[in-house]
């Protein structure tokens, strides 16, 4: 086990170690420091915006995100002006032949009615052709269309002033290329995907003064074609994703079985309806490819997954938020769950798992190729499983706040900036 200290940091927030001695760490103030040992050096970052999350997919290659608050742009073509102009466009027609005659206002209102008779038509089941339930569970829809494509500008109304951004750098941070990434939604996750980097978003994850809303894309910034010819064309100016209709909390790049797993929220109706904002699920499996089929995984309940980790065996398992949806008095807020749920995802059926006296699981971690897993109980205590997850035993830890495979080890935060590489006997 090795520990280090950075004393001099103000709190961390997040860490990611590149050796078992170096990596690089990032501030609750939103300063991201390079370590060697306990030794750090200050990494320039750019100021136009508040680093959120990091990532480094190897020494020299990485990319930041977050957000920042500036003056609304003009409005744009976005994801819902381009449903909405055609329609806005009969109206118009519609009114204008209504001023002919008095006699033609029942022309206006059979206009009406037949614009509103196609908006239902394009809401019909059409999308439906598109998805087949998976024989395997049913917890899981199979989906054949093909979800990467050039996306436009995405809004969320109550996120109005507000940019997100993301950041790359070729050389250890030593410069940094930013562009701004088309929403103003949270970027909540950030992951490498071979040579590109995939970002993750959340339209609004708290509830407060504004209302909560669980949307959220892929955006894709790097152009290797090497899985996915189509993003031989990609551009960081024009990035292409994926309308997810559901508000992702975490990332999971799996070499098991050469997928990426998206999870957060369940599915965020829209009008008109699609595939993926109709079919319930807050687990999104993907090939690597990111072409299809690609598959849905709903849990039980409608409560956000908070972290997902897949087993030597195959077998996923989830923690749960301690909260759930609810609508009161016309506003979508949260009602506080009794307990952060840990469940196991087995012969196509979601398992409750307990290991007492913890009853609260913020995190589950699972080391790659190994058997060995982590649990990072809502107390701040850790405990290991070196068989698969079978059985689970406390290690002499505390006050921990996140963990991170690495290799063969398992890291972790805690306190306020001490960070420990841990490597289960076996495991050297």
């Amino acid at each position: 086990m090795k520990t280090f200290t950075f004393s001099t940091l103000p709190p961390l927030q997040d860490f990611q170690f590149l050796t078992d001695s170096s990596g690089y760490v990032l501030t609750q103030t939103g300063q991201l420091h390079r370590f060697v040992g306990q030794r750090t050096t200050l990494v320039e970052t750019p100021r136009q915006f508040t680093i959120s999350h990091f990532y480094f997919r190897d020494q020299t290659h990485g990319a930041l995100v977050g957000i920042a608050q500036a003056v609304e742009a003009p409005a744009q073509k976005g994801a819902v002006g381009a449903a909405v102009l055609p329609l806005l466009l009969l109206f118009w027609l519609a009114w204008k032949g209504s001023r002919k005659a008095a006699t033609s206002r029942l022309a206006f209102v059979c206009a009406l009615l037949l614009v509103v008779s196609t908006l239902l038509l394009s809401c019909s089941s059409a999308w439906q052709q598109y998805r087949t339930p998976d024989p395997t569970s049913p917890h899981a829809t199979l989906l054949r269309h093909t979800p990467l494509a050039p996306l436009s500008f995405h809004r969320y109304f109550a996120n109005k002033g507000q940019q997100s951004f993301v950041a790359l750098t070729q050389n250890q941070g030593g410069s940094w290329e930013t562009h701004e990434i088309p929403t103003n939604f949270y970027p909540t996750a950030l992951v490498a995907a071979g040579r590109n980097f995939v970002v993750g978003t959340y339209a609004r994850q708290q509830a407060g003064p504004m209302p909560l809303h669980g949307d959220g894309d892929l955006w894709i910034y790097g152009n290797d074609a090497t899985r996915t010819p189509q993003l031989a064309t990609n551009s960081s100016q024009h990035p292409q994703g994926i309308r997810l209709s559901r508000g992702v909390t975490g990332l999971l790049v799996s070499a098991q079985d050469s997928a990426l797993y998206v999870f957060g929220s369940d599915r965020m109706p829209t009008l008109p309806s699609s595939v993926m904002s109709a079919t319930p699920g807050n687990i999104y499996v993907l090939p690597t490819s990111l072409r299809p089929p690609t598959k849905l995984l709903d849990t039980p309940d409608t409560v956000d997954v908070q972290s997902l980790a897949q087993a030597r065996t195959g077998e996923l398992w989830v923690t749960m938020a301690g909260r759930k949806p609810h609508l009161s008095h016309g506003n979508l807020g949260y009602v506080a769950l009794p307990t952060k749920r840990l469940l196991r995802f087995t012969a196509g059926q979601w398992r409750p798992v307990t290991v007492p006296p913890f009853t609260s699981f913020e995190q589950v971690e699972f080391v790659p190729g190994t058997p060995t897993g982590y649990l990072l109980a809502e107390s701040g205590e850790v405990l290991e499983t070196r068989t698969n997850g079978e059985s689970w035993h406390p290690l002499a830890s505390q006050a921990v706040r996140k963990l991170h495979p690495w290799q063969h080890a398992i890291t972790w935060l805690q306190g306020k900036n001490q960070l420990v590489l841990y490597r289960a006997p076996g495991n050297e």
